[in-house]
């Protein structure tokens, strides 16, 4: 059985084809056009996309409460909270860091709590109501009371694993001694 075999010649070595290489090149400029829309839109979202977390306060008919807000674009991962009483840290973590916090408070019984346990995502927009707490009426400053006997530090970063500035709640001003 014979077989017919064909050969097809190309000669692309003696004729310039020019079309082709610009095409080539057009591509290659592409592609580099990409990558680097990339890299731009990277470094925009991480500019742009950032938790900022706030602490919102309410006093009404003797309860306080505070909630810590992300009011920034994108979630905050929470990688640490810590409170402190009277300057030395509370140990525990979650929900009964914030009971053994209030427990012996004077003139203050927690009455609602949420906290977290660590790693959390707080995503964009949401908040956590740490405390509610009924209050002694003849305590006219509930802030000032509070922030002098707790302390809240929350470390927190994006989702690019940037470290955001700690959230602390507000401390009274120390008193100006004459000298």
């Amino acid at each position: 059985m014979p077989y017919d075999i064909h050969y097809i010649v190309v000669d692309s070595a003696t004729g310039t084809n020019w079309p082709s290489w610009v095409a080539i090149a057009i591509s290659i400029l592409a592609l580099f056009a990409t990558l680097w829309q990339a890299h731009l839109a990277r470094a925009h979202n991480k500019l742009s996309v950032r938790p900022q977390l706030e602490g919102h306060s309410h006093w009404e008919d003797n309860f306080y409460s505070l909630e810590v807000r992300n009011d920034g674009l994108g979630p905050a991962i929470i990688t640490e909270a810590r409170v402190y009483r009277h300057g030395s840290q509370v140990e525990g973590e979650g929900p009964p860091l914030i009971v053994k916090a209030f427990t012996g408070v004077p003139g203050c019984q927690l009455v609602a709590h949420e906290f977290f346990y660590t790693p959390y995502v707080l995503p964009a927009g949401q908040s956590v109501e740490i405390c509610k707490v009924m209050c002694d009426p003849r305590i006219l400053d509930i802030e000032g009371f509070l922030g002098g006997l707790l302390h809240l530090q929350i470390d927190y970063e994006s989702a690019y694993k940037e470290k955001c500035p700690m959230y602390q709640t507000r401390r009274p001003p120390l008193p100006v001694t004459a000298q």
